[in-house]
């Protein structure tokens, strides 16, 4: 017998969740979505976008370009601080023309400097700076940078305050429990006695040890163009020292600048922080 004709799941307000991580967990990971959401990586891209036409301005790369004011830059910067659901709708449209992501936030950042006269008064120049969105960027140098800072947020924010407080408790609890007798064990045979909280302080510098190694991390970026080798750059404003603009801004955004790449960055910092964070739950694992 044929089943009815179902009613389409994707159809449904407000929107189901593909996997349980965004449904039934949703809890569990919810402060993630200020870091490693879609919009949370636009409004990093965002972010990219205005700092680089700021740092063009303020070391006066592009020749006749006029200099922003304070004001101008505050206004930049405040287009990314106030990126919430109405901002969100609006990008999702200009993509939905674009079919393309990173050209999407330009044109949006664009449509801002457009407004910025009804803001800032008639005399403001950020219309007129409007094709230096973007300048000699390929895609790559605004999505590295954008997953570094929101990696970094995610870490920084979220993951190291649960992941030291559960430090804190393990070795709270070990000794808490030193001088609980606890029964060992060597090839499955009773052997020397221990104590729960000589074991419990074990997996505490164990998880200490790599807790240290995470606090460390290094997040890296790069701003070098299409095939890393500032061929636009360079075409563009031949004088201009573009490794070290290229480095003064990665650094002013935080990161780690990394002076040799091909288009992409390497992500190497990517396999170091995860491989970490494995032996970290590896670790975790042990206790349970």
């Amino acid at each position: 017998m044929a089943s009815r004709e179902r009613t389409r799941l994707a159809d449904v307000s407000p929107a189901i969740a593909l996997g349980p991580l965004d449904g039934r967990y949703r809890s569990a990971v919810s402060s993630l979505v200020d870091h490693l959401s879609e919009p949370a990586l636009n409004r990093e891209r965002l972010h990219v976008e205005v700092e680089w036409l700021i740092h063009l301005s303020a070391h006066r790369v592009v020749p006749g370009a006029p200099v922003l004011s304070s004001e101008e830059e505050e206004y930049l910067r405040g287009v990314v601080s106030s990126f919430g659901a109405a901002e969100i709708a609006e990008l999702a449209e200009i993509e939905r023309r674009t079919v393309h992501d990173v050209k999407a936030v330009e044109y949006f950042l664009k449509a801002r400097l457009a407004a910025a006269p009804e803001v800032l008064g008639e005399d403001t120049v950020l219309p007129s700076v409007s094709e230096l969105v973007h300048f000699a960027c390929t895609s790559e140098d605004v999505n590295n940078l954008s997953y570094a800072l929101m990696v970094r947020g995610a870490v920084r924010e979220v993951w190291l305050p649960a992941a030291r407080a559960l430090v804190a408790d393990v070795a709270s609890m070990a000794r808490e429990y030193a001088e609980q007798p606890m029964l060992a064990l060597t090839h499955g045979q009773p052997a020397t006695p221990t104590t729960l909280g000589k074991e419990l302080a074990v997996l505490a510098h164990r998880l200490g040890r790599q807790l240290r190694r995470i606090e460390h991390a290094e997040y890296l970026g790069k701003i070098n163009g299409a095939t890393g080798t500032y061929g636009a750059h360079v075409v563009a404003v031949p004088g201009a020292d573009w490794p070290e603009l290229s480095r003064l801004f990665v650094e002013h955004l935080g990161l780690v600048w990394n002076p040799l790449t091909t288009q992409i960055e390497s992500h190497d910092w990517q396999s170091e922080l995860y491989g970490d964070m494995a032996r970290f739950n590896r670790i975790l694992h042990n206790l349970a």
